[in-house]
């Protein structure tokens, strides 16, 4: 069926008829229904933009009724005190001019202010005093069990904001201003009685002369009431102006609150609309209005059509809804959806009608037509076919029939000759193709390589490197980088250097500077805290242009080691002058000393009997060297001076150790026994007290256990003292901030022989080192103690004077909570 060309041809213009019919007549109707929901759509929002601004102008005009009411109020209330201010000042008068004693004026203003009412009694005028801490009501109309009572009770903590007492608010508002307005609650006089708390606007004014504070107030509900009767007129000329309005033949407009009451409405005005659900969705119908004015405005369900159609809910419509948040109104417009779609229906059916008869016309034509057609195109056919089998050595093709079909015969005929000469162009093109993607291929694996090589050098650099655009983005990101911030590159690139390293965002101006110029720009010593810990960083900023991109590379050097060793080197040469210093008083102390040392032999020779000469004097004076010796030895003077004879002794031999290990070494090696180089360094170190180490070594019981006979070992006296003392210094360190006094610090030394080795053993009983820092404790730099307070080499320069420079071992041992044991074996012979 439909295989020949008359029938593809009759097919073809029936379904081109059939299709423009069914497209015109879609595309009419849908414009015409288009239009008509377009034209309605707006005249609805004008209705509503219209509505809305009707709404604000009234209620604009409520507002500033309200306003005006409560200005006009004000004044009143201000005329009312002031007038009663005005009788207490003629009273006052009176009483200055001696007419009528103070008592009897005031009085006669309290009788004469109590008997002030208006507003149908509701107004009256009310006296308190300014006094403190709490006011005294003076005089209340309404409340007379207040008189002269003081107002400090909590139920009269009454102000509109805040817990605060009502009279000391007044008297605040007074002794600052003089006058003035405020807000609070007050029961309300009624025919029966008073009524509950109610909010009230007062306006009161001091009167100097006697520390009185006069008031008067009216309460808001009587301002409410003239608003809400302004409100109902305002609502009465709305609903009379919507009940004149119709959208389309049957739509309406109406006015519903969040409240869901409807306002306006020909059918639900004055009633509650919190029962009517859609009767397609089951929701309530005001909910869903709601939601469409927070959305789209534009509302669609079935309904009811009035009047010929009451309860009948299959009707649908469309509603636009827009919020007036003020007053919390839902102001809508409706319309029915097949009053919009009836024109388009009409149109569709009369271009149904008139495309039946195109239709007939056409398929005429068609017939006449394809018989024209047919027959040469069949020739075409046939020299097709005869290509199909025999390929490009076939038959020329036919040129007969209409111009057209001569012309496709021509057509045909030359493309068959161009499809030969592009075979023949295509198998070279192809060669040539193979050949320069492979050369393409080992071009790009080449570069790959090279990429991968240089970002093997770059993250290989323990340098941080980052990379900038001219928009200050990341491009360049190492493996440094990222062991420094933990953010992988590929989190990195595209970001923001500000956001991603915030602690380069000093740097940023200066990339832009550096960019200008063509200059690198370097930053030695910028500290940064790392781990709780300062480095110290160099950071240098290269420009980087290349193909007409503006970038910048960071580079950041930790130079922390470098910085601490120039500090050292500078602690060092200080260190050298001091002990130049300490060497130079040393040698001064000695002179002194000596003289006590031989003045405290001589006057023990010149009391021996064993000089001759030592008798003749005695003698002499009518004595005898045995009563001398005899008192003196009473007295126990010979005691005392075998004490200056022994202290400056050790004051001489504790010199005499400090000039040893001041004296500039050349590293000479010699013979020494190590228990005899521990008495040393302890005699030493228990002259140490440094109040910022905050230790003494004379609150530290130090105990030595030598072997008998230790032999010699070859060594540098000055650095195995050195190592010593810096052991003894760690362990009372270490034990300073430990109080315990069933376990006082201790230092026990131990020095043995061990097969070849002499071996030293320092131990203490603080609180040890644990695992991590044990890994840690002879690496230079490497310290526990507060910054400032150790440098972190003592310990790696002993392990180096122990293990390089003497061929040694030095290890550490520490039990948990049993303190610290520093072990160094020197070799017997070297």
């Amino acid at each position: 069926m439909f295989k020949s060309m008359r029938a593809i041809i009759l097919l073809f213009v029936a379904g081109l008829v059939i299709t423009t019919t069914i497209g015109i007549t879609f595309f009419a109707q849908r414009e015409l229904t288009s239009s008509a929901y377009q034209s309605e759509y707006n005249t609805a929002q004008a209705l509503i933009d219209s509505t809305l601004l009707n709404v604000s102008n009234e209620y604009q005009n409520l507002l500033f009724f309200e306003k005006a009411s409560i200005e006009r109020r004000k004044k009143e209330l201000q005329t009312i005190v002031n007038i009663a201010y005005g009788s207490i000042l003629l009273n006052y008068k009176r009483y200055k001019e001696g007419k009528i004693s103070e008592q009897e004026a005031k009085d006669l203003s309290l009788k004469q202010l109590k008997n002030i009412r208006y507003d149908n009694g509701v107004g009256y005028i009310w006296v308190n005093d300014t006094g403190k801490p709490v006011p005294r009501m003076i005089m209340h109309p309404t409340r007379p069990e207040l008189d002269g009572k003081i107002m400090d009770s909590p139920s009269f903590n009454l102000l509109k904001e805040g817990e605060k007492n009502l009279l000391v608010a007044i008297s605040e508002l007074a002794e600052k201003k003089g006058s003035g307005y405020l807000e609070y609650l007050w029961p309300k006089p009624i025919a029966n009685g008073l009524t509950e708390n109610q909010l009230k606007l007062s306006y009161i004014q001091l009167f100097k002369e006697w520390s009185w504070i006069l008031g008067s107030g009216v309460y808001m509900d009587d301002l409410e009431e003239d608003v809400s009767k302004r409100f109902n007129a305002m609502l009465h000329k709305l609903r009379t102006s919507f009940a004149q309005i119709k959208i389309g033949k049957s739509g309406y407009a109406f006015i519903f609150t969040g409240k869901q009451e409807m306002l306006v409405h020909p059918t639900y005005a004055g009633t509650a609309i919190s029962t009517v659900r859609n009767p397609q969705t089951g929701r309530l119908l005001i909910e869903e209005l709601i939601e469409s004015a927070n959305k789209t405005g534009v509302h669609e369900y079935l309904w009811d059509k009035p009047p010929t159609h009451i309860g009948d809910f299959r009707f649908k419509k469309r509603t636009y809804v827009r919020h007036f948040a003020p007053l919390d109104w839902y102001i809508c417009s409706s319309i029915y959806v097949d009053e919009l779609e009836q024109p388009g229906r009409i149109l569709r059916n009369k271009t149904i009608l008139f495309s039946l008869g195109i239709l007939a016309l056409a398929l005429a034509f068609a017939t006449i037509l394809s018989r024209k057609i047919a027959h040469p195109l069949l020739k075409l056919t046939e020299a097709s076919q005869a290509i199909e089998k025999d390929w490009l050595s076939a038959t020329q093709i036919p040129v007969s029939g209409p111009t057209e079909t001569k012309r496709l015969g021509y057509v045909i005929n030359q493309m068959l000759e161009s499809i030969r000469r592009v075979m023949e162009d295509l198998s070279t093109s192809n060669i040539q193709l193979e050949k320069e993607v492979n050369d393409h291929a080992i071009a790009k694996e080449e570069l790959l390589k090279l990429r991968n090589h240089l970002n093997s050098i770059i993250d290989s650099m323990p340098s941080i490197l980052v990379g900038i655009d001219k928009n200050r983005k990341i491009n360049l990101w190492n493996a440094s980088a990222t062991k420094a911030t933990g953010l992988a590159a590929d989190q990195a690139r595209g970001q923001m250097l500000q956001i991603i390293f915030p602690e380069l965002t000093k740097e940023i101006d200066r990339t832009a500077e550096v960019i200008k110029t063509g200059k690198p720009d370097l930053i030695a010593h910028v500290p940064r805290k790392i781990n709780g810990q300062t480095h110290y960083e160099n950071i240098t900023v290269y420009p980087l242009t290349s193909d007409g991109q503006e970038g910048a590379v960071i580079r950041i050097d930790d130079v922390t080691d470098s910085v601490r060793i120039q500090a050292m080197m500078i602690q060092t040469e200080k260190m050298m002058s001091i002990g130049g210093l300490a060497a130079g008083m040393a040698h001064e102390i000695n002179n002194p000393l000596g003289g006590i040392l031989q003045g405290a032999q001589n006057i023990e020779r010149r009391l021996s009997p064993e000089l001759k000469k030592n008798i003749e004097v005695a003698d002499k004076y009518n004595t005898s060297l045995e009563s001398i010796h005899d008192y003196m030895q009473e007295r126990k003077i010979f005691t005392m001076l075998r004490g200056i004879r022994d202290a400056a002794e050790r004051s001489a031999q504790i010199i005499a150790n400090m000039l040893n290990f001041s004296r500039k070494t050349d590293a000479h090696r010699t013979s020494c026994k190590l228990d005899e180089l521990v008495d040393s360094a302890i005699t030493l170190a228990k002259q140490d007290y440094d109040l910022k180490k905050t230790y003494d070594f004379k609150q530290i019981d130090i105990k030595t256990n030598y072997t008998p006979d230790l032999p010699h070992v070859i060594c540098v006296r000055t650095e195995v003292e050195q190592v010593l003392l810096n052991l003894l210094g760690n362990a009372a360190q270490a034990m300073s901030g430990v109080e315990n006094p069933e376990n006082p610090a201790q230092i026990t030394i131990n020095v043995k022989q061990e097969n070849e080795f002499v071996v030293t053993e320092v131990y203490d009983n603080g609180p040890g080192i644990d695992e991590e820092t044990r890994k840690k404790v002879f690496e230079p730099f490497f310290t526990t103690k507060p910054e400032g307070v150790g440098t972190g080499l003592g310990l790696s320069v002993s392990y180096f004077i122990i293990t390089q420079n003497h061929g040694g071992t030095f290890t550490v041992e520490s039990p948990p909570g049993k303190g610290a044991k520093f072990i160094f074996k020197l070799p017997i012979n070297i």
